[in-house]
């Protein structure tokens, strides 16, 4: 799905002020990464290394886990994409209502796809299921210990967990080290969202080396470029994150916006949510927000369960955050 996603602001002939549209945290200081870059920028040069290598080292130091147990790719998306042709006509499952790309890389490779909410509905034979772990767009967090049941009981069943949005929460989520405990686990990582470097593309697997060298099987050489992979070394080694002010500031924002008469909050731990309008269309209040305010919030319909009611919102900062609310409650009094 090329186009569908959040951060669809170049489709637009109005400025966006503010983007709610993506998950990516845009207050994110990025000055010395730019520095080093530029300090960089002759490496463009040369080849970069076909395998990410040392990022691969520098990730297993972090992770205490063999760089044999790390795949470094274009962004969690190729690694989506990667999956998906390595386990090629599978019989496979996506909770939903999450993420479209692993539906897509799926069809595309010729998967036997089906639909559950819950991964208490899993049919027998099952060789592949998909969960966003914190979910995108619900913001659901599933329970380590349940987790680990889950998977136990479904020995000949391989669970791709991916994990992208793992550091906008202060909940007790799977790590690196529960994975490889099992060999039907695999663990997708993002440096995308933590580090806010979208246009980088930036992720990793961590898996059990059997499964990583069937994936990687597919990879093609080179396919995360020379700054990307810089870019990995500086931030894991130099820059640190915490997102518990930002967190503290979508529960408010939820707040806030779940007292405005015709809207539905699903509560988030996370720094988005989802929400529901009792009347009308998301697309139609997506429109006034960019016409009025030039704030872009994320049309949901396109998630599977979902309908043309839904929006996503990421909390932005504070001023902006209350505008959105205002302007919010405006549409629905103008238009119902």
């Amino acid at each position: 799905m090329i186009t569908g996603h959040g951060d669809d602001a170049y489709q637009f002939e109005h400025k966006i002020v503010s983007n709610f549209s993506s998950n990516v945290y845009n207050k994110f200081d990025l000055k010395d990464l730019k520095k080093f870059l530029w300090a960089n920028i002759s490496s463009i040069h040369s080849y970069p290394e076909p395998d990410a290598l040392t990022l691969r080292k520098l990730i297993s130091r972090k992770l205490s886990i063999s760089p044999e147990e790390i795949g470094v790719t274009n962004g969690a998306t190729e690694a989506i994409y990667l999956i998906a042709q390595a386990f090629r006509g599978s019989k496979t499952a996506v909770v939903i209502p999450t993420f479209r790309e692993y539906e897509d890389a799926c069809e595309i490779h010729e998967h036997s796809l089906y639909f559950i909410e819950s991964l208490e509905d899993i049919e027998p034979d099952t060789q592949l299921i998909w969960l966003c772990n914190p979910n995108n767009p619900t913001g659901k967090i599933y329970d380590k210990e349940y987790l680990e049941k889950v998977i136990s009981n479904n020995p000949n069943t391989c669970f791709i967990i991916d994990q992208s949005y793992a550091a906008f929460t202060n909940n007790k989520i799977w790590s690196a080290n529960e994975t490889l405990k099992h060999s039907n686990a695999i663990l997708l990582h993002s440096l995308t969202k933590c580090y806010a470097i979208p246009g980088l593309r930036l992720g990793y697997i961590t898996a059990q080396k059997d499964k990583i060298d069937k994936i990687k099987h597919y990879s093609m050489p080179w396919s995360v470029n020379q700054l990307a992979q810089l870019a990995g070394l500086y931030l894991l080694e130099n820059v640190s994150y915490d997102f518990s002010d930002y967190l503290l500031e979508s529960q408010r924002v939820q707040k806030q916006l779940a007292k405005v008469s015709g809207i539905k909050v699903y509560a988030s731990d996370m720094h988005f949510f989802l929400c529901q309008l009792e009347k009308g269309k998301a697309s139609d209040l997506k429109k006034f927000l960019i016409e009025t305010e030039g704030f872009l919030i994320r049309d949901a319909a396109n998630f599977r369960g979902l309908n043309e009611s839904y929006f996503r919102i990421a909390v932005q900062d504070q001023s902006n955050n209350n505008l959105l609310v205002k302007a919010i409650e405006e549409w629905i009094r103008l238009s119902f």
